[in-house]
């Protein structure tokens, strides 16, 4: 967590702005003193002076959260797995965009990287886009650092971060200041960073091409020396031509006149902005000790070393929800593209007695327990669900984007019902190139169409995928409708994460990511919903006996699926037998750029591999065929169940398809 102060003094008049008013509800706990109080009272008034006039959102934000336990100084301490959690429980809570803080060493630590590594994958995996924001943490680079360490080190693992990760956003520096404190009170100046982004943004670029690249600061009416020097970076900021955007972090509620003149700063020079990170004001005492601050006047200690009670008290449970709302409908009036909730943590446990600061262990523990195992009935807490409800009204308009033949979700311990085919609300967005996929969405077109020669407009519909080389695709569709669009992943479409945009006839726009991986497994069902039994077709050589469809050549072949009404499709038994050879034609998307046949695999759960004899296009477009030997060993068996694993080499990790159930006796 950064370093920055917060003053509670009442906003400005000057900053007094207008949206409709919030209400607030009473505090959740009785551990505010009178102190405690005055400090929620002028902070109640603040947020709602700030949204009295603004009026409902004009345009979608896009909602993003920090994941904090993965950030550099504390990634050691996290299991792998309440890692992938953590990304569950933000995606739950409404989250779009998930924001990381990787040491500036990070990258050369393998303990973090594997991590790292698994993290971004997931993240990728559930159709979320990824912020890279790099920090230096207290003494990582020794004592002693000079700015020349600071620089050296960065020009080694910013690119490769960049080029491993492949984020959306990379935020080469935000809040200066705060950085040279960690690196031991060093002293910099406008040209020093000045000189380290033109010197660092072109590596970056190079190796991420698709990549967006920001900086930014914060400001504090009680740190006047520090948001100067803020300011002046912040305008210098501005003027870098290889910046696509400004970041503010926003925790207090004193300088939004600065924020605002930020914002059309940036605007003026063509850059975006967005709120990198934002939290409610911390409870401090007021004034701050003298022991807060070095001699150079840079805060030595945290705002959750310093703070009264903690950030994470439930006292404060209704302002920080007051809080996002609030700084929500100030991003969306001031064309900021996006709000970032830091202390995240909130969104799983509140604090108890002696444990309320974010920072402390007994906090940690209670807020590792609530991510590891969440409460199936109750897995966030108002604060979490606040910001769910927030994202559906005012975020960025969004897309699902799956395999139209295994529709395979992701169960999340967040929440039960995702990851089925009836609520695929946690799609697997793992795609390959030559892949067809179902998107799905609101406001995709406006009207139903079907054209199997796949057309790159169909009914006023369009799709554009723009992938990680920063090359953009007009894919081909063959089916559109108001919550449906089917449309085909180009085959010169690299791996690596990929933005999608909608287009319908009127004009709305909707986005979603995927990721390409050189294979994406996806086996067609009879019942088109990913499960069951396959829509495949079974050829017999030899006596055949039973075997329906002798051919000229004398081979039998059979659908492996009988159907009665529509999702009625059950298997037919196969008869196999010793001295007979029956092969498996199994159809599905995402094969055909599988490197060899030894690269896939044809499972029996709890069974043998079978023997892959063919993998490829079938012929149709993002159609592929695999053919697969069954043995006689498994005659009897009666229902089985198989799903395809295939070798990812760019990922370095296997993809699975869908399971499918077969019949053999």
């Amino acid at each position: 967590m950064t370093f920055r102060s917060q003053a509670h003094s009442r906003l400005n008049a000057l900053c007094i702005f207008a949206i409709s008013i919030l209400t607030v509800r009473p505090l959740t706990s009785q551990s505010c003193d009178s102190g405690c109080t005055q400090f929620v009272n002028a902070a109640n008034a603040a947020i709602t002076g700030l949204t009295a006039t603004l009026g409902s959102p004009a345009h979608p934000i896009v909602y993003s959260g920090n994941l904090v336990f993965a950030n550099g100084a504390v990634v050691d301490k996290a299991s792998t797995q309440v890692l992938l959690n953590y990304v569950d429980g933000l995606k739950a809570a409404g989250v779009q965009r998930v924001d990381l803080n990787p040491g500036y060493t990070s990258i050369n630590d393998p303990v973090a990287t594997a991590k790292y590594d698994a993290v971004v994958r997931h993240i990728r995996e559930l159709g979320l886009q990824l912020s890279l924001n790099p920090e230096v943490n207290t003494l990582e680079l020794g004592k002693g650092a000079t700015f020349q360490d600071y620089q050296n080190t960065a020009m080694e693992t910013f690119p490769k971060l960049a080029a491993r990760y492949q984020p959306d956003n990379f935020v080469i520096i935000h809040e200066p200041t705060t950085m040279d404190a960690r690196m031991g009170d060093v002293q910099t100046t406008v040209a020093d960073w000045d000189g380290f982004i033109k010197a660092i943004a072109p590596l970056i670029k190079q190796v991420s091409p698709r990549i967006r690249l920001g900086a930014g600061g914060f400001q504090n009416g009680a740190l006047s020396k520090l948001s100067e020097q803020e300011n002046a970076y912040f305008q210098d900021f501005a003027t870098i031509p290889d910046l696509d955007f400004l970041t503010m972090d926003i925790y207090n509620y004193d300088t939004f006149t600065t924020y605002i003149s930020w914002a059309q700063l940036a605007h003026s020079k063509g850059k975006a902005a967005y709120i990198e990170e934002t939290w409610l004001p911390a409870y401090l005492p007021n004034p701050l000790p003298s022991s807060a601050f070095s001699s150079s006047g840079f805060l030595s200690k945290s705002l959750d070393d310093l703070s009264v009670l903690g950030a994470v008290n439930p006292a404060f449970a209704d302002l920080d929800i007051a809080w996002l709302k609030g700084i929500s409908f100030f991003a969306a009036a001031n064309q900021l593209e996006a709000v970032t909730a830091f202390t995240t943590q909130a969104f799983f446990a509140y604090g108890t007695s002696g444990a309320d600061k974010a920072s402390s262990p007994g906090y940690g523990s209670l807020a590792t327990q609530a991510v590891e195992n969440p409460n199936p009935s109750n897995p966030l807490t108002p604060t979490g669900l606040a910001f769910q409800s927030d994202s559906k009204q005012w975020g960025l308009k969004e897309i699902t984007n799956i395999s139209s033949a295994s529709y395979a979700t992701l169960a999340s311990p967040f929440n039960p019902n995702c990851g089925t085919a009836a609520n695929p609300c946690n799609a697997q967005t793992n795609l390959a190139a030559d892949t067809l996929v179902s998107a799905f969405g609101v406001d995709l077109a406006t009207t139903t169409a079907l054209n199997g020669s796949f057309p790159t407009k169909l009914g006023g519909t369009t799709v554009t995928l723009v992938d990680s080389s920063n090359s953009t695709y007009a894919a081909p569709i063959y089916y559109v409708a108001t919550g449906q669009v089917n449309y085909y992943v180009p085959a010169g479409v690299k791996p690596g994460p990929a933005m999608v945009t909608i287009t319908s006839g009127d004009g709305n726009q909707t986005t979603g990511v995927i990721l390409i991986s050189p294979v994406a497994p996806g086996l067609y069902t009879a019942n088109a919903n990913g499960q069951g039994v396959p829509a495949a077709i079974a050829v017999c050589a030899g006596t055949c006996s039973g075997w329906p469809n002798r051919q000229a050549n004398g081979q039998f072949f059979q659908n492996v699926f009988s159907c009665g009404s529509a999702g009625s499709c059950q298997p037919v038994p196969l008869s196999v037998v010793s001295g007979d050879t029956v092969v498996l034609e199994l159809f599905g998307t995402g094969l055909r750029h599988v490197a060899s046949n030894s690269a896939l695999t044809v499972q029996v759960v709890n069974g043998p591999a079978l023997p892959v004899l063919f993998v490829g296009a079938q012929g149709d477009t993002g159609l592929d065929q695999l053919n697969v030997q069954i043995p006689s060993s498994l005659a009897g068996s009666g229902d089985v169940n198989l799903v395809v694993v295939a070798q990812d080499p760019v990922n370095n990790v296997s993809w699975t398809s869908n399971t499918v159930t077969l019949n053999i006796r």
